[in-house]
């Protein structure tokens, strides 16, 4: 009797550490390999280490389709104008870089600006200041935008550069540039131009910043965007009074 009850003892006792491996292995391997791909891709650094490879086809017409708190809106992006500064949009816009993130600066009638992974922290004051980890050189043709002799010489006191060879694109409203610092610091930042042709103030941008595309369907949204009340407190700096997000950004091919 008391042999059998030993017997059922070590039973119950196998059955539990039995379990308490399957548990273990369980919570530590299985559970991670079914979730692991889930994990890697919700992973998007704020940074890269190098540029990217040049992975569009300047043979194909790339779109990018901008899906935000306030509606969407369609790109057409000018990957032949502007090849290396559009593959780098795309690299990004396919790495999901951008999404999430929110217009960290907004100066009605003229542009708002975008693409800053900064603006996924709580700090306000490192928005704008952020980078893809690398930068794209200006793609800009000064011949092709018909730039004066004295717009040029004060480009190239500024330390810019034309680029020849290519059919560059002027600054006009619905315009899609890369933001920069400077002389080729291109990077993941970008805007679109709200202004009209004819203010002055593109005319003093024409020839610094590289064009990318033009926004072809939504420009109601863009319009609506525009007319979000800003906050002035830092004159050099107009921000958004309530959050302006991009959900995603789809990249696609006709």
């Amino acid at each position: 009797m008391f042999k059998e009850d030993n017997q059922i003892w070590f039973y119950l006792i196998g059955i539990i550490i039995m379990f308490g491996l399957l548990f273990t292995i369980s919570r530590e391997i299985w559970v991670p390999l079914i979730y692991q791909e889930k994990t890697l891709d919700d992973v998007i650094p704020i940074k890269f280490a190098e540029r990217p490879d040049f992975i569009i086809s300047t043979q194909s017409d790339y779109f990018a389709r901008v899906r935000t708190n306030f509606g969407e809106f369609t790109i057409d992006l000018y990957e032949k104008r502007a090849p290396q500064n559009v593959n780098n949009f795309v690299f990004l816009a396919n790495k999901k870089y951008y999404n999430q993130t929110k217009v960290h600066r907004l100066i009605p009638n003229l542009l708002f600006q975008m693409g800053d992974r900064n603006t996924l922290d709580d700090d306000p004051t490192n928005d704008g200041k952020g980078n893809a980890g690398y930068f794209i050189e200006d793609e800009i043709n000064w011949d092709a935008l018909d730039l004066s002799q004295e717009k040029r010489e004060k480009l190239k006191k500024d330390g810019y550069e034309s680029t020849p060879g290519l059919l560059s694109a002027p600054l006009e409203r619905l315009s899609v540039a890369m933001a920069s610092s400077g002389p080729n610091t291109n990077s993941s930042q970008f805007f679109i131009v709200t202004a009209q042709v004819d203010d002055p103030r593109i005319e003093e941008m024409n020839g610094k910043f590289t064009v990318i595309g033009k926004v072809v369907s939504g420009g109601d949204i863009i319009d609506t965007i525009n007319s979000v009340p800003v906050d002035n407190s830092d004159p050099k700096k107009p921000t958004p009074t309530q959050d302006i997000v991009i959900l995603s950004i789809e990249i696609y091919t006709r």
